[in-house]
């Protein structure tokens, strides 16, 4: 039971093109294999060149004190 009174858009056939169908069949995306590997490989390299950069940032370690000469 509808709370609007019938009119010429409640007379739609059962059959006909589905015109103005807001809600379609919405399509998988699946990811292959080779993409999948190109994004592990492209992570774990990000990680890499971070991890480099990290480790061998000047400026770690304070500069030795040499003793005085006589």
């Amino acid at each position: 039971m509808s709370r609007y009174p019938h009119d010429e858009f409640d007379d739609v056939p059962e059959d006909g093109p589905r015109q103005g169908a807001h809600r379609g069949v919405r399509p998988t995306v699946r990811v292959g294999t080779r993409e999948l590997t190109a994004i592990v490989l492209a992570g774990l390299l990000t990680l890499g060149v971070g991890a480099f950069s990290f480790l061998n940032a000047p400026g770690g370690a304070p500069p030795e004190v040499s003793a005085p000469g006589p």
